[in-house]
């Protein structure tokens, strides 16, 4: 979103609204210049199909779907931080009546996410599948932590009527939120975050299949403002 702060530097010249189309592989880099830094006001992703475009009698639609299409995960990293975005695909499917091919499936629709992020050298635009997560642990949210009783929440433990909720951690009970990162033997160790994401790893990779197909590539229409200095001269920080 275009701030009155933001627009009020474009117009005296000391800022430049640009645009940046992020896409086409797994990852796209935004060189920055020395002498400027941006802050990006939003970002608009066009949904993916990452599955076959014609599902064959042998394939079950739902299947392909679930195992490769459903979820889209766009991490936008740089010196000033990482910031996740995960995407719900949409898609359209039409019967095919001329050939063996069981449908014809085409992704439809965009998400458009106000911003604010600040970045300084280089900003990095990861994009990776978000395939169905591991086990998680379920136990009832440990005392220490916010929880109403049932029905109006889970409750936690103590209260009566306390039901058992997906939890994640390297110690069970920790936080009500699902993270892969501590949830996957090949990745151990604390947490990256209690957010729900999904690691960048071969299980969630976007195969090269994929990245050549018009349907299957990430597309992220990016707005950002280019501002000449830096953000602690201007106030930023």
């Amino acid at each position: 979103m275009l701030t009155p702060k933001l627009e009020q530097l474009i117009w005296d010249g000391a800022a430049s609204f640009k645009t940046f189309v992020a896409g086409g592989s797994q990852r796209h880099l935004l060189n920055i210049n020395n002498d400027r830094f941006i802050i990006i006001t939003d970002i608009t992703y066009f949904n993916s199909g990452h599955f076959p475009n014609d599902i064959t009698a042998a394939n079950n639609v739902w299947t392909e779907l679930q195992k490769n299409g459903m979820n889209t995960q766009v991490t936008i990293g740089g010196e000033r931080g990482v910031n996740r975005f995960l995407f719900r695909n949409s898609f359209v499917g039409v019967p095919n009546t001329t050939t063996s091919l069981r449908e014809h499936l085409s992704p439809i629709g965009s998400t458009t996410i106000n911003t604010y992020l600040v970045h300084t050298t280089q900003c990095a635009f990861t994009f990776s599948l978000a395939q169905d997560f591991t086990a998680q642990v379920v136990l009832p949210t440990e005392a220490k932590d916010y929880a109403l009783n049932t029905p109006t929440d889970y409750g936690r433990d103590g209260q009566p009527g306390v039901l058992p909720v997906t939890v994640s951690g390297t110690v069970a009970g920790t936080a009500a939120y699902n993270d892969n990162f501590a949830n996957r033997a090949s990745v151990p160790g604390i947490n990256e975050s209690n957010e729900f994401s999904f690691p960048v790893d071969a299980l969630n990779d976007i195969v090269a299949n994929n990245r050549v197909n018009s349907w299957a590539y990430p597309i992220l229409h990016v707005n950002y403002v280019e501002i000449k200095g830096t953000p602690t001269k201007l106030g930023f920080n």
